[in-house]
């Protein structure tokens, strides 16, 4: 069984953002991999400045706290590179 690497995760991430924010939980189920894994990762990218993670006070579908996590330019640029 290939276990994926931190790297490819933080790629998917990006590659899954690229067109439109999406929340921690969507972005669970589009890379296919656990909350915490999604949640770790991005703060990562964070502070490598490739996405932003923006907190929504209250989510439009279940009213409870939400995290929508945006790419930014130097994240488009990191995924043109590799």
């Amino acid at each position: 069984m290939y276990k994926r690497t931190s790297i490819d995760i933080k790629k998917k991430i990006l590659l899954s953002i690229k067109e439109k924010p999406l929340s921690f939980a969507q972005l669970e189920r589009k890379v296919n991999t656990g909350y915490r894994t999604i949640k770790s990762n991005c703060l990562e990218l964070e502070s490598f400045g490739f996405v932003n993670i923006e907190k929504i006070k209250k989510h439009s579908a279940n009213g409870k706290p939400s995290f929508l996590v945006k790419i930014t330019e130097r994240g488009i640029e990191f995924i043109k590179k590799s």
